[in-house]
């Protein structure tokens, strides 16, 4: 997954978002499904990010979703593994009164979420800052 977004991984990342992930899991704010690999290991998997948010006007949920870490090991491609991920993220979504779920797709999944009725907002430009280390990866001379 991080591969096809130009990420590059460490090790202390890893084990630092393991402990996260496994103590947000604990609470209400972190679901996720998996799909096991019938040879062991992992064959899919993906979260959903909880948040709290005020809602725009008509809607009534005070909680978004952000889908994050949608990934399928390349040996399970083109199975509908991915696809069954989101069903069961969507469904648990739908279950909680998450009106809004959000998420970052590359080009090879985009078309997966098309058909799962995601859309390009049109009506505001996304933006990001990177603040502290961060920006660095944007503005390399900045302290």
């Amino acid at each position: 997954m991080y591969k096809s977004v130009g990420a590059k991984p460490t090790p202390t990342w890893a084990l630092e978002s393991t402990r996260l992930i496994a103590t947000r899991l604990e609470g209400d704010d972190l679901f996720g499904a998996v799909i096991d690999a019938p040879e062991g290991g992992l064959a899919s998997c993906g979260l959903i990010n909880v948040t709290p948010r005020l809602p725009r006007p008509g809607r009534h949920s005070p909680l978004s979703g952000y889908v994050q870490w949608v990934s399928t090991a390349p040996q399970h491609f083109r199975k509908g593994y991915a696809r069954a991920i989101m069903a069961a993220l969507l469904e648990e979504s739908d279950r909680r009164g998450i009106e809004v779920v959000e998420l970052h797709a590359t080009e090879r999944g985009r078309h997966l979420y098309d058909d799962l009725d995601f859309f390009v907002k049109t009506d505001n430009v996304a933006m990001q800052a990177l603040r502290g280390a961060a920006a660095k990866e944007r503005h390399p001379r900045s302290s």
